[in-house]
């Protein structure tokens, strides 16, 4: 019974020291369907500084940016967007480190400082050409109930 409380005392310190994870990934709901919305999304993008490498009626990318230099890396992301269903644009986010001899190591998740520097400035450009944020999938699950 002692060592039971140990083990669980442990957890809960693991738990509370763990990042939290984000997906690499948000939902943005459009305002009116019958347009497409990858062309307003290119606009939005363009409008907050990003700039755009390829560009479809299916498929959107962007050049890499870096958010972030600490001293031995960089933390560069990069965008892609596609439609779903043409009612959402799901906008993937593509976090990685690149390290002063130029090797590259990817972000598993969206750390909490790069979410709170991106997903508002994000919002706000996508908010200005009609798109509401949605979320992830998993968040939207209890709404369309």
């Amino acid at each position: 019974m002692r060592y039971g409380s140990w083990f669980w005392g442990l957890a809960w310190f693991v738990a509370g020291c763990s990042p939290r994870l984000v997906p690499l990934y948000y939902d943005y709901r459009a305002a009116d369907t019958t347009w497409q919305p990858l062309l307003h999304v290119a606009e939005a993008l363009q409008a907050s500084g990003w700039e755009l490498i390829a560009a479809d009626t299916s498929f959107l990318q962007t050049q890499p940016r870096t958010l972030r230099h600490w001293g031995l890396y960089r933390v560069v992301v990069r965008l892609e967007a596609v439609p779903i269903d043409r009612t959402y644009v799901r906008l993937f986010i593509h976090p990685y480190r690149l390290y002063l001899g130029g090797r590259r190591s990817k972000i598993p998740y969206l750390p909490a400082g790069l979410e709170a520097n991106l997903l508002p400035q994000l919002h706000a450009a996508l908010g200005a050409q009609g798109f509401s944020p949605a979320g992830t999938a998993l968040q939207r699950v209890p709404q369309e109930r």
